[in-house]
């Protein structure tokens, strides 16, 4: 049996529950192996939620939500995961996205061993060219 409702061999930001009730946030492949009918999802860099709160008085609290290495202890990148440990899968919402990328960007910047042409491929990767046809270009003038 295939995980059939995610396209394989495609990559894609997604979110999996998996059996132990941990959801692991990462980029993803899912495979099937060609002598199995059991798919493998491939994860780079997968994370973990980690809920922030914190107590601002009078019945206010302050809720937020942060993100951690899923394997803490592991330099690895990449993990496989076969199909009888995920219980489901979901693609990541684009502001999710912004978030789990800003947190590898800085999270590889805290890397000792990464090389300089390494770190700035992976910036460059995150970031947004700006021409002078995106959005309103004018002049401020300011009197006092």
């Amino acid at each position: 049996m295939t995980i059939n409702y995610v396209k394989h061999d495609e990559e894609f930001h997604g979110v999996f529950k998996l059996v132990s009730g941990e959801e692991v946030l990462a980029k993803a492949v899912m495979a099937t192996e060609e002598n199995c009918d059991e798919s493998l999802a491939f994860l780079q860099d997968p994370v973990c939620i980690q809920p922030i709160n914190q107590d601002l008085g009078k019945g206010k609290v302050m809720r937020g939500l942060g993100f951690h290495r899923w394997m803490m202890l592991s330099d690895e990148e990449f993990f496989i995961i076969r199909e009888k440990d995920i219980l489901s899968v979901a693609s990541m919402s684009k502001h999710i996205i912004g978030m789990y990328e800003k947190f590898l960007v800085d999270e590889y910047a805290d890397r000792k061993d990464e090389s300089s042409e390494e770190k700035d491929e992976r910036t460059a990767r995150r970031k947004t060219n700006i021409n002078n046809t995106q959005g309103f270009i004018g002049k401020i003038n300011l009197k006092f």
